[in-house]
């Protein structure tokens, strides 16, 4: 094994990951720590705060804490690492560690060593080794074997988020992957309305699922860390046991060929009356083919159709999950106000991703739209239709699907508002996408399916506004109720009003800066910025 050379690729990481840092991934980076940071406060003050926690572990209850603890951290850092492309996608491909004297088995070490190093990892490292600290102060763990259970549940979660992305990577290379990604979504969001009443029906059922979850890794090391018996040692073995079935698994699909790209039928006849030519001529003959351009290429991709595709059913999701426990003591908001939350969110997510980052898929074929005899602003405003088009598709099925199935009693004016609210949530974040795309635009791969490619600004638009307009209605009915009684119903016009004249201003001006900005956004998309 050539550790020398491993170790010269291990700096060579770091010098690039210090290279980036003062750019996009150290900002996206940081502001990942801060949000995990958030994420876990919440949770905790959630469940009763820092009182609680020590109430339980004072009564012998710390296995407990660990359990919940170590399990969010847990599944956290899969869905990080997967979704958001932290410590797994930024990975040497085993094509690029070609170019070094490398034998197959140590390109295969120094990838995942590579990629068990980075900084990401030694963030949930640290969170877990805390809570290792905070437990032995408190005299409910061994330092020793907790550590030794860290360690191992580090390396375990890191294989399992390797595994999740390779399978979900090899999904989305068949025709019937998103439909598939897009049920799995569903079934999940909607499984906690599914088991809620089995497990208030059924004192067993949580026993049960606790026996189930007690041979997770983070369960398992939980019991090494907080027990001195012969528990200690299972929980210790039992993780063994799950890295090597999850290494065994890793292997077994980096080996596995991926299926063969789908052939596309060679024709040369070309048709100029297609739905998408068809829908866009509405908007005129300047506009119209340029909305058909961008409807078809957005549709065309991936990752655009599985976004667009759960936007429904995760507003749905947002709709219940808020709307079951508000209204009642400790809880914000009413059920008016998590169906407010769901169509603000419907609104938008559906096409936010893309929307603030219109050019950066093109790569060299931004430079040919320069090339039409038509202004650039037109080429931006086409664009922005287009993603205003397919989030109204979404906002008009989702007002009948409330209609059909309201969860609770309601009037014309709460629709009224409702729509209003997703109507506004569409306007500003096409506004802000606009000034994203010219002044944080970031070159995108158009066939990845999944990670994070966007830029801070983008990164900040799409998450941090996400998260104003699923908090933002709970907060207002906590503040001011009357804000959301039936007979305000009118302060939805203005709203809607104030959205559109945001939206309309900063099309024009974002039109006008189009042209003072094309050398910097060619160098950008073009890979060359």
């Amino acid at each position: 094994m050539n550790f020398e050379l491993i170790g010269h690729l291990v700096r060579l990481r770091y010098k690039l990951l210090w290279a980036k840092t003062r750019s996009r991934n150290g900002r996206i980076a940081l502001f990942m720590v801060c949000y995990l940071m958030l994420v876990l406060l919440i949770a905790l003050l959630a469940s009763g705060g820092f009182g609680v926690a020590l109430l339980a572990v004072r009564t012998g209850k710390a296995e407990l804490v660990a359990q919940a603890v170590l399990s969010a951290l847990y599944v956290e850092a899969v869905v990080a690492a997967v979704v958001l492309g932290f410590g797994v996608n930024a990975i040497f491909s085993d094509a690029q560690l070609r170019r070094y004297p490398l034998k197959a088995r140590e390109r295969r070490v120094a990838r995942h060593f590579i990629g068990i190093l980075d900084p990401f990892w030694f963030l949930i490292l640290a969170l877990e080794l805390g809570l290792v600290v905070g437990l032995y102060v408190s005299s409910s763990a061994s330092f020793w074997l907790g550590s030794i259970a860290v360690l191992l549940l580090l390396v375990s979660n890191y294989l399992l988020a390797r595994v999740v992305a390779l399978l979900l990577e090899r999904l989305m290379q068949r025709k019937f992957g998103a439909a598939v990604l897009l049920g799995f979504f569903v079934c999940i969001g909607f499984l906690p309305a599914m088991l809620e009443p089995v497990l208030r029906g059924h004192r067993g059922a949580i026993a049960a699922l606790l026996h189930v979850l007690s041979y997770t890794p983070p369960f398992a090391a939980a019991a090494t860390m907080t027990r001195t018996d012969l528990a200690a040692f299972s929980g210790l073995l039992l993780q063994v046991w799950w890295l090597l079935g999850l290494a065994a698994a890793v292997v077994a699909l980096e080996r596995r060929p991926p299926p063969p790209a789908p052939r596309a039928a060679q024709t040369t006849a070309i048709s100029w009356d297609t739905p998408y030519d068809r829908l866009a001529a509405f908007f005129g003959p300047r506009l119209g083919p340029l909305m058909a351009h961008w409807l078809r290429f957005y549709t065309r991709n991936n990752r655009c159709r599985t976004v667009y595709a759960i936007a429904l059913p995760v507003a749905a999701m947002l709709a219940f999950m808020l709307g079951r426990h508000t209204g009642t003591k400790g809880h914000l908001g009413s059920p008016f106000s998590a169906a407010l939350s769901a169509f603000a969110v419907l609104g938008c997510m559906g096409t936010v991703q893309f929307s603030v980052n219109q050019f950066g898929y093109l790569g060299g074929g931004f430079r040919r739209f320069l090339l039409l005899p038509v202004r650039p602003a037109a080429v931006l405003r086409a664009g922005s239709y287009a993603f205003m088009l397919m989030s109204s598709a979404l906002i008009l099925a989702g007002t009948l699907l409330f209609i059909v199935f309201a969860p609770f009693a309601f009037d014309a004016r709460m629709l009224i508002m409702l729509v209003g609210a997703a109507v506004s949530s569409l306007f500003v974040f096409l506004g802000l996408g606009l000034w994203a795309t010219l002044f944080g635009p970031r070159c995108c791969d158009y066939y990845s399916s999944f990670g994070n490619d966007l830029s801070a600004a983008g990164n900040t638009v799409v998450i941090g506004g996400i998260m104003v307009v699923v908090l933002g209605p709970q907060l207002l009915a906590n503040t001011w109720p009357a804000a959301l009684a039936p007979d305000r119903w009118w302060m939805a016009i203005p709203m809607v009003l104030l959205a559109a004249a945001f939206y309309s201003s900063s099309l024009k001006r974002a039109g006008a800066m189009l042209l003072a900005r094309r050398e910097k956004l060619l160098a950008i998309v073009e890979g060359r910025g």
